[in-house]
């Protein structure tokens, strides 16, 4: 009888769990997505996602994203070129493989149709990735 209590405990205990999870998965909404391809004659690829999780903003590069080697890249918003100025991470974490970025709420995603990988060192463009609404 106590071995059926314990389990019983244990059942519920499992239940409890997966509710709890349940919800924090939902609060995850992706906004946008697209693909990277090269620019400036620089090569790259790979997926991006931009979502919102507890009432921020992020983009992640997904797994398959890769990117020439280079110094100084970071991540921009741009509507057909690079906008000067919305440069909004530092650099980035890794040439390739998943990463997340915050976005800074002074940025709206929604006003660019475009992210861009720039090196700032020398302003050239190295990736860029038409945003796409979900």
């Amino acid at each position: 009888m106590r071995a059926l209590n314990i389990a019983g405990r244990v059942a519920l205990l499992v239940i409890g769990l997966a509710m709890i999870a349940g919800p924090a998965a939902a609060e995850t909404d992706v906004l946008y997505s697209g693909a990277f391809k090269g620019a400036g004659g620089k090569k790259s690829s790979g997926d991006f996602e931009i979502f919102k999780k507890d009432g921020k903003t992020f983009i992640t590069l997904k797994s398959n994203f890769r990117l020439t080697s280079v110094p100084d890249p970071k991540l921009a918003f741009g509507n057909g070129k690079y906008v000067k100025g919305t440069i909004y991470t530092g650099k980035l974490k890794k040439s390739k493989g998943e990463q997340t970025y915050e976005i800074p709420a002074r940025l709206d995603p929604a006003k660019f149709s475009q992210v861009w990988i720039w090196c700032e060192k020398y302003s050239v463009p190295l990736a860029v990735a038409s945003i796409k609404k979900k």
